[in-house]
């Protein structure tokens, strides 16, 4: 029964997104994005809460809302970790110890609607300009990011580059918007019409078409040195996402993981990360 649910359910709406585009477009396009952007998980487990607990905790007020910062401190060069769809910044636990005993000094960002940031939506653009503005307050040497904090990091480079930011890790990072979205789409079964009505709404809002909105297209725009690392068992991302992404890059190296799938917890992925710190 419970399976049934979980499969029906989508259906449900996007049953009710086809019915209210004829009526209502306008409507159906807003609560059809608006449905798309409220993550269902990402909340901080007690467990999760223990290892955050270790880091100097403060709120960052941003367009609407306040951001959780979790800081570690040290006397290296500053790291900024933003995490991806339905994680918190305990998911960087893995990375985070191996860069205490090299003495960086690590700031890590809960996502809007994630972990303990306020809000119900969350977007990549939107997801763009937090990091920005966490950017500017602490101007880190470095930015690791995973999944769609990649894509939202890329982003807010490609429109406001740093000079004082000398390298950027991208892990699993997606490139094509209209991949995800299709996605949803088959999920959720909406038609062609609603599909039109949510692109026009997307390019009124956030500037960009479905089709415009890629990784590999803002990377053109960025000279900073870039490592990006994929597993080819990553199911939630394909594989020639990092493919695509690195044509965009002037100045990228690309690592094919054979361990950890989307989430690239693993020493394999830790050691590619220290070596590409480490290089000159």
């Amino acid at each position: 029964m419970k399976k049934f649910l979980s499969k029906a359910i989508p259906k449900l709406y996007g049953f009710y997104f086809n019915i209210l585009a004829v009526i209502a477009p306008k409507k159906a396009a807003q609560l059809a994005l608006d449905v798309f952007s409220i993550p269902r998980k990402g909340f901080i487990t007690s467990q999760q809460q223990e290892f955050l607990n270790t880091a100097r905790q403060q709120r960052v007020a941003y367009e609407d809302g306040l951001v959780m910062l979790y800081h570690w401190q040290g006397n290296g060069p500053t790291i900024l970790l933003p995490h991806g769809w339905e994680s918190n910044s305990a998911r960087w636990r893995y990375l985070i110890e191996p860069l205490q005993k090299k003495d960086y000094n690590i700031i890590a960002i809960d996502a809007p609607a994630h972990g303990k940031t306020t809000g119900k939506f969350f977007n990549a653009i939107k997801y763009s300009r937090v990091i920005r503005s966490i950017i500017e307050l602490y101007e880190p040497k470095v930015v690791i990011a995973h999944s769609v904090g990649a894509m939202a990091t890329v982003l807010q480079e490609s429109e406001t580059p740093h000079d004082f930011i000398n390298k950027i890790i991208l892990l699993g990072s997606p490139d094509e918007l209209e991949v995800i979205m299709k996605g949803y789409q088959q999920v959720v079964g909406f038609n062609k019409r609603v599909w039109n009505l949510l692109d026009q709404l997307l390019k009124e809002k956030f500037g960009y078409h479905i089709a415009e909105f890629k990784t590999s297209s803002f990377a053109t725009k960025i000279q900073t040195p870039v490592l990006l690392i994929h597993d080819t068992k990553d199911l939630i991302v394909p594989y020639e996402s990092m493919d695509n992404i690195a044509t965009g890059f002037t100045n990228s190296t690309v690592y094919t993981s054979k361990t950890g799938g989307h989430s690239l917890h693993t020493p394999e992925v830790i050691e590619q990360v220290l070596k590409f710190l480490e290089k000159s």
